[in-house]
């Protein structure tokens, strides 16, 4: 026998042991299944539940050995209660310890073996639940296959506790049993015997004094019988009077009535003691028998104690099982567990969910099944995974924490793709060997499809402003040469009169951009309110060609108009539809190489209207038709920016047409192929009348001359507005403040006052108030000029007591218009 289990250790373990009586016991059901599925579960052809005794070793359980019992030399379980956790031999002749062992060079010619310890709640080994093949098993056991064996091990010594429990529960049911029987026969003894009894025995008068007291009354005492006779009960045992003991003997002497009752008293001196008490009346008082029961009722709250112990213990165990169910399921992470081969043996409800309902791969040859492309950003971006690519892979190739980011496709009908953060872990025996590994994943598809969302959102803001920045600048270029040869040749009238042309069309044109700009933010933020009509859309794609022409022109473009001959009804806002045709148009008169052809098409359909604009120009990629609508999209183009543009125009068109009902699709067959957009509005069918273009009147009557204040605290806008109104023969006052204002303007008497709303100190809001609190200034026309000129700012002026409102720059056909309208009041206002 080996000296590792016969030191004093080991007998206190076999002493352990012994009081569990469970050697030598016959099979029990409950046993023989652990072994049984032990056997199933690990595939193994020999299982048991063995307990190693002083010479033997004996089997509680056994599949595939046919004995209950061996010797403790022949044992291979002996060895594993030196070691404190499972014991795994992959191959008995390799192993020194079991070379010669009987059992592996005869029969039944043992090869494997695995072992878990059955160890009681202090840690003291009794035996060992093991497996045992014939077979030798190089890589030892898997994860699930040491977690399998653990687990049956633990219900083993549950099993095993809660026998012991229950034989301790019987063994204390005997043990009352028979001193019950013990009492009721010293009762009986005590009713004949008074004096030769062992009971204690006291007789009380009628006022509770000690008349009598037997032997086995003084056995409780260490005082004489004449040191309590005489004494009254109460004073002969301190503190008995408020027991409820007292209660019961007074009920006994007043009642005469016998009282049987348990009672426990602590003695002045530490002592204690459970007693069972019965008073009888006899000669007007009371004969009291009474006995120790301490050791009974000791032995009732040790039986208590073990009922609640060997319930804990059940609950503990099913509780265990109810965790072992939900461990996997609770897992947030989606989980593959795999042997040393790579075959699937275990995955999770959240891998599932990623995955869909995929192969139970066999080994890593099959990974070829498993489909995913390097989704890490780099040279590999986009590049298949190959078989000793993946994170399980390399983990069982001995790599200590492989991470991944790969796009995987499930399994699924749907065949969706993923965006996956794999990481995997080796799984290694106690000798170090890979017995397995585990790849946890997480499924991160929409957060790096939002972090790319953002990224391309950054990229486009930076190219729209370095486009901004360059349309601004353009216009900016000539407009300060002008300004330059004026001041250089300022009595040359053709210089003046182009330097002066050049500087209407350039500012004309940075008005247009930051209208455009305006446009797009109106109507994102759904501030644009429709002025609808019944319109003809022949008469709008008219209106938009007017406006396109000279560009069409300018690059000798071939047109092509067809346009049905019947009116082409539909309900909108004419401004509005004419801006949707002139930005497509105009799209496609700057992306045409010049000589190139540029087609409009309206075909009316039984409830929609299709209007194509198709050109032969630079074409368009796939990529890009299908992020043209989107705010700052833009085709490329080489440094000079020949065709001008902030990327907003076909964003713009888009959200119009959506507030129309319609919408807008773009066709391209590929770069250098043109291109056709397509606009669909709804047909109004059965238009009573079609409004026409508005005439307008280009001989727009001069105003009469007015005397006008301009209060700007811009020194050169307002010098410039001076100069134009004084060149119309208006008398013009200028004011740098609200404040000057305050003061000048009502010796002035203005019939016209335009007001700047951003003015330091006192704004222009609160200046149109003062002024239309004084008499003198009351009956001005007041026109606000502003940077900012949404509806709001709008209603804001007339409420502060403006008669209308002005966008720099100001529009000075705009102007003359108020202007004239505020010379035909002046006779009124007077």
């Amino acid at each position: 026998m080996d000296a590792g289990l016969t030191h004093s250790a080991g007998i206190d373990r076999l002493a352990v042991l012994d009081t569990y009586g469970i050697l030598d016991t016959p099979p029990e059901r409950a046993f023989d299944d652990v072994a049984l599925l032990l056997s199933q579960l690990l595939d193994a052809p020999i299982a048991a539940v063995n307990l190693i005794a002083r010479t033997r070793q004996f089997f509680k359980a056994e599949i595939g050995l046919g004995t209950r019992e061996m010797p403790l030399d022949d044992s291979i379980c002996k060895f594993a209660l030196l070691q404190h956790d499972v014991m795994v031999v992959p191959d008995t002749r390799l192993d020194s310890r079991f070379s010669c062992n009987p059992l592996v060079t005869g029969a039944p010619g043992l090869r494997f073996y695995a072992g878990a310890l059955l160890k009681t709640a202090e840690g003291v080994p009794l035996g060992t639940l093991c497996a045992l093949d014939t077979e030798p098993r190089p890589h030892g056991l898997t994860a699930q296959e040491r977690f399998i064996l653990e687990t049956l091990a633990q219900q083993v010594m549950s099993q095993i506790e809660l026998r012991k429990a229950l034989r301790d529960q019987r063994e204390l049911l005997i043990r009352q049993q028979g001193i019950l029987q013990e009492l009721e026969l010293e009762r009986d003894q005590g009713q004949r015997l008074l004096h030769g009894m062992d009971e204690g025995f006291v007789f009380l008068d009628r006022d509770f004094r000690v008349r009598q007291i037997n032997a086995g009354g003084l056995k409780f005492e260490t005082r004489a019988a004449a040191d309590i006779i005489g004494l009254t009960h109460w004073e002969a045992w301190p503190g008995s009077e408020g027991l409820p003991m007292a209660q019961h003997y007074r009920h006994a002497m007043q009642e005469r009535v016998p009282v049987n009752f348990e009672a426990h008293y602590d003695y002045p001196d530490g002592r204690s003691y459970w007693i069972d008490v019965r008073a009888y009346p006899a000669n007007e008082g009371l004969a009291v028998f009474y006995r120790d029961i301490t050791e009974r009722k000791q032995g009732e709250e040790a039986l208590r104690a073990s009922q609640h112990h060997a319930l804990e213990i059940a609950r503990q165990a099913e509780n265990e099982r109810r965790r072992l169910d939900a461990l996997l399921e609770a897992v947030p992470v989606g989980i593959i567990v795999a042997d040393t081969a790579g075959a699937v043996i275990q995955v999770n409800a959240e891998n599932r969910k990623i995955w869909g309902n995929h192969p139970f791969s066999a080994s890593i040859d099959a990974y070829g099944e498993w489909k995913g492309w390097w989704a890490d950003g780099s040279t590999r971006h986009g590049q298949p995974l190959l078989q000793h690519d993946w994170a399980m892979s390399r983990a069982l190739a001995g790599e200590a924490a492989p991470r991944q980011i790969i796009e995987v496709q499930t399994f699924d009908a749907s065949q969706q793709r993923r965006i996956v953060l794999n990481s995997g872990a080796p799984i290694r025996n106690e000798t170090g060997a890979i017995i397995g590994a585990v790849v946890a994943q997480m499924d991160i598809t929409d957060r790096v499809r939002a972090e790319e969302a953002l990224r391309q959102a950054d990229q486009r803001k930076d190219e729209f402003l370095a486009m901004l920045a360059h349309e601004l600048r353009n216009p900016l270029a000539p407009i300060t040469s002008a300004a330059a040869m004026l001041s250089i040749r300022p009595g040359d009238e053709p210089t003046v009169r182009r330097s002066s042309a050049i500087i209407a069309r350039q500012a004309k044109h940075m008005t247009g951009l930051i209208d455009d700009l305006l446009d797009v933010s109106r109507v994102t933020r759904g501030k644009v309110e429709l002025d609808n009509h019944v319109l003809d859309m022949r008469d709008v794609i008219a209106d938009a060609m007017e406006q396109v022409r000279p560009l069409i022109e300018r690059h000798a473009h071939h047109l092509v108009l067809r346009l049905p001959p019947a009116p082409a009804p539909v309900f909108g806002d004419r401004k509005r539809l004419v801006q949707v045709m002139t930005n497509l148009l105009s799209n496609a008169a700057k992306y045409t190489p010049d000589g190139g052809n540029i087609e409009v098409l309206l075909e009316p359909g039984p409830d929609a209207l299709a209007i194509r604009v198709i050109d032969d120009g630079i074409g368009m990629t796939a990529d890009l038709t299908a992020s043209a609508f989107e705010l700052f999209s833009q085709g490329a183009r080489g440094l000079d920016r020949s065709q001008g543009g902030l990327g907003i125009g076909l964003a713009l068109v888009k959200s119009l047409l959506q507030l129309h009902g319609g919408l807008v699709t773009v066709h391209s067959a590929g770069p250098g192929k043109g291109s056709m957009f397509e606009v669909t509005l709804p047909r109004l069918a059965g238009a009573p009348g079609i409004a026409g273009t508005v005439p307008v009147s280009h001989a727009e009557e001069q105003p009469g001359s007015l005397r006008i204040a301009v209060v700007d605290d811009n020194e050169d806008a307002a010098a410039m507005l001076a100069m134009y109104l004084e060149s119309c023969g208006h008398k013009v006052a200028i004011s740098p403040s609200a404040q000057h204002a305050l003061e000048r303007l009502p010796e002035f008497r203005p019939d016209v006052c335009l007001l700047d709303i951003g003015l330091p100190g006192m704004n222009g809001f609160e200046l149109a108030r003062s002024l239309r609190a004084d008499p003198a200034t009351a009956g001005a026309t007041l026109i606000a000029i502003t940077g900012y000129a949404q509806e709001q700012d709008r209603q804001d002026a007339i409420s502060a007591g403006f008669d209308d409102l002005f966008a720099k720059p100001v529009d000075l056909d705009f102007l003359n218009a108020s202007l004239t309208r505020a010379a035909r009041r002046r006779p009124l206002a007077a």
